[in-house]
């Protein structure tokens, strides 16, 4: 063989370190489970890490697993997060990193290391995550973080979440500005790509059952209707095929 294997073993996938960034109620802690749940569905296992101080989301669906800083001031934060890249990398495993807000601790984190030329250098894929609502102020913090430019890694996905619009609102009307407004287009210009999250009506039942989304989608051992189970299935592959359409398939963890 090329690589002189004759074991005929599969390479090792690259490390991704998946980054949530945005305001809280964006579904951003939604949106980091599935990638979590996805890859396990896959055969693949990740580092789950939560750095959202405020509301602990994802430690609370992972709680017997998930890393997170002793505290929420900056010194802890930033010693929390340099302990998860180094496990990274000797466990050479994918993480899967939600940092609420983001923006000051990407600033004052970026003061000390350069993380995307880290990443380049230690042989990991970053991406960055933006989840957006459609409240003008959604798309105010996503530009906020950007613009800094402590962590533009050449791969960004710009995360529509229909699932936080106000009942009787379009999507196509909700997310009107966000889409028009100069700045997501100079975002998209330079390489982020936008990806609606279709709502999924049986979120609220999901949550209530503790349920991770392919086990539902699976009935594995899950008490779930057909109906919810479907749900679920379709909402699953509609995300799954807008990815690969645009070809974030293969970035993900």
């Amino acid at each position: 063989m090329a690589n002189g294997d004759d074991q005929g073993t599969a390479p090792t996938p690259v490390p991704v370190l998946a980054v949530g960034l945005g305001r809280g109620f964006g579904g951003k802690s939604t949106g980091l489970a599935e990638l979590v749940w996805r890859a396990r569905h896959q055969g693949r296992d990740v580092i789950v890490a939560d750095g959202d101080v405020r509301s602990r989301t994802l430690a609370g669906l992972f709680p017997d697993e998930a890393l997170a800083p002793p505290t929420g001031e900056l010194p802890d934060i930033k010693a929390w997060l340099t302990r998860m890249l180094n496990r990274m990398i000797r466990e050479k495993r994918s993480a899967v990193l939600d940092l609420g807000g983001g923006d000051r601790v990407l600033q004052e984190y970026g003061r000390d290391l350069r993380l995307v030329e880290f990443c380049a250098r230690r042989g990991i894929e970053p991406l960055a995550l933006y989840f957006l609502g459609p409240e003008e102020e959604d798309l105010r913090h996503v530009l906020s973080i950007w613009e800094a430019g402590y962590f533009r890694p050449a791969r960004c996905l710009l995360v529509l979440n229909e699932g936080v619009i106000r009942e009787g609102r379009t999507v196509a009307g909700a997310f009107e500005r966000t889409v028009g407004d100069p700045g997501f287009k100079a975002m998209v210009g330079a390489g982020a790509v936008p990806l609606l999250m279709t709502r999924l009506a049986c979120m609220d039942a999901l949550r209530t059952l503790g349920a991770g989304f392919y086990r539902a989608a699976a009935g594995d051992g899950i008490e779930i209707d057909p109906v919810e189970q479907f749900m679920v299935e379709d909402w699953l592959a509609d995300l799954e095929a807008k990815r690969a359409r645009v070809g974030a398939s293969a970035w993900l963890p």
